[in-house]
């Protein structure tokens, strides 16, 4: 992702395909869930719920660690692309997730969809009908 995508992408705010972090968590995964689960999404790391850009500090062996707790935390796997931008000297870290084609996905053992600009826990409805709707029992 280029600058220009990426500021536009902030200015935008929060939605159901954008998440802002300052730092990469619980949350983040579970972000993951959430949009692997729906239409797909981008976390920006290092940018606040406003849209102020913080940057975020990364060494050497940081987004190969971010990368494994996804993986780890995460069940079906799904792919994550990870990318980084400078912003005003600045680091951004941007995880992109593309919706899954095996739903539902748990973080954890837990499972989350995206409602608006939150992640919302499912509930068993919500997961018996995504399991349904994914192999075409609908």
């Amino acid at each position: 992702m280029n600058k220009e995508k990426l500021l536009k992408l902030v200015r935008s705010g929060e939605s159901e395909t954008a998440e802002f972090k300052n730092s990469f968590d619980r949350e983040a995964v579970e972000s993951v869930s959430a949009f692997a689960n729906m239409k797909g999404g981008t976390i920006l790391i290092g940018v606040s719920d406003q849209g102020k850009i913080k940057g975020i500090q990364t060494g050497k062996s940081t987004l190969r660690n971010w990368s494994n707790r996804i993986s780890q935390s995460i069940e079906p796997k799904v792919a994550v692309k990870t990318d980084t931008v400078l912003i005003e000297k600045k680091r951004i870290v941007i995880f992109h997730v593309d919706e899954s084609r095996i739903k539902p996905v748990s973080c954890k053992g837990r499972y989350f969809k995206r409602v608006g600009a939150t992640n919302r826990r499912m509930s068993w409805e919500d997961i018996t009908n995504m399991v349904l709707e994914s192999v075409g029992a609908t």
